[in-house]
C-alpha cells in the first residue's frame, strides 16, 4: 500500500476549465508526468504544486489539502 497520498483538486479544477494533462503542464511548466503524479496524490514538490495553483488561478489551500 502506498503511504503518503496527498488529497487534492487539481484534476477537479483542470477538467472544469477544460485543460489536459499536457496544456496544464505546459501552462505551469512542468512534466506531464508531475501533473499525473499530483492528480493521483503521489509526493510532488510543494514548489510544483505552487506552480499548478497559479496556472490554475486558485489559492493553494483550494487545491491541496
Amino acid at each position: 500500500m502506498i503511504k503518503n497520498i496527498r488529497k487534492n483538486r487539481v484534476k477537479q479544477f483542470r477538467e472544469a476549465i477544460p485543460l489536459s494533462v499536457s496544456e496544464l503542464a505546459l501552462k505551469a511548466r512542468l512534466t506531464r508526468q508531475t501533473i499525473a503524479k499530483m492528480e493521483k496524490g503521489l509526493p510532488t514538490r510543494r514548489n510544483s504544486e505552487l506552480k499548478v495553483a497559479k496556472a490554475l488561478q486558485k489559492q493553494y489551500e483550494e487545491l491541496f489539502y
